[in-house]
């Protein structure tokens, strides 16, 4: 996980984009932005990442960016990306070059792990990241990504608010809610409250409606299925626990990794297939892996940060 430094780096570069293609934008700002750059190779290279979510807004045109400067090195001995190049060229020519004006800078959201983070969404309601979570948000409020993690929204607004994650947009009209998983094997979109509409794509032909109780899945391989989730389980997390009925355990600890500073490992496929029930607190994580051997037949092995959990 990235550390508070990392976070704090990351929010600093998301205001900057923003600072930078502010209409009220001067001389102190981009010489400020200059200085912030060369304070340490971890912010330019920062920045020249989060410019890759320039598109959930629109970014900036292509006829708007001017010719790629050659890299150069300063003092500090950082190198400018092609994108941070870009972006500073932009800066430095501001007044010579005209932005687009329908532009949005975006705004990284991250939730610490062990941590949820809710974040209202200026006229457009509220949303809940889970621990260890990411998401992109639009300066509008409007558009977000989910990169990685859980995320609940709920918008109030009248216009509609989208949420793209992984090859798939997620629709959702007022007072409709949804739970969104993006996991490493599949993508979970379940519908709290109304109907979500989901488009895979560009043409209105590919679009799927999922009703309240309907959790929309895509495995990793491709494959989809619609079925009706236990909610009660599935927003457990928002009250700092997490139900498990009978689940395989591999996919209980995809879900406690989110939450744990640990690395766990299921050493084989028996570890992984046997099966769970019970609850796991947040705030008591160590103490439910450490009893995982008194409720299925497997030894748990220490070696530092990390736990191995083998088949008796």
């Amino acid at each position: 996980m990235p550390s508070e430094k990392q976070f704090a780096v990351r929010e600093q570069a998301a205001l900057w984009i923003a600072r930078l293609h502010a209409d009220d934008c001067n001389d102190t700002d981009r010489a400020r932005f200059l200085q912030w750059m060369r304070e340490d190779t971890c912010n330019a290279n920062t920045f020249e990442l989060l410019t890759d979510y320039w598109e959930l807004g629109g970014g900036v045109p292509t006829q708007s960016i001017p010719a790629t400067p050659a890299k150069r090195s300063d003092t500090h001995g950082f190198s400018l990306g092609r994108r941070s190049a870009l972006a500073l060229a932009s800066a430095a020519l501001i007044a010579l070059v005209p932005m687009n004006k329908t532009a949005r800078a975006s705004r990284v959201l991250q939730a610490s792990t062990g941590h949820t983070l809710r974040i209202a969404l200026p006229d457009y309601g509220t949303c809940l990241l889970d621990s260890g979570s990411r998401m992109t948000l639009s300066e509008d409020g409007q558009r977000a990504r989910l990169e990685h993690g859980q995320v609940l929204l709920s918008p109030e607004s009248p216009s509609d608010f989208y949420l793209s994650v992984r090859n798939v947009t997620v629709r959702l009209s007022r007072q409709t809610s949804a739970n969104v998983r993006m996991e490493q094997n599949c993508t979970d979109i379940t519908a709290l409250r109304g109907r979500i509409l989901l488009r895979s794509g560009t043409t209105a032909a590919r679009d799927i409606w999922i009703r309240t109780g309907q959790r929309f899945r895509i495995a990793q391989n491709g494959a989809v299925s619609i079925d009706y989730p236990n909610i009660e389980a599935l927003l457990s997390w928002q009250t700092g626990r997490l139900i498990f009925r009978n689940t395989p355990l591999q996919e209980a600890v995809s879900e406690i990794r989110r939450y744990s500073q640990r690395q766990i490992i299921l050493a084989s496929p028996t570890v992984s297939n046997m099966r769970l029930s019970g609850v796991y607190f947040v705030s008591q994580g160590e103490m439910f892996l450490r009893m995982l051997p008194r409720l299925l037949p497997l030894t748990l092995q220490e070696q530092g940060n990390v736990f191995i959990f083998r088949a008796l």
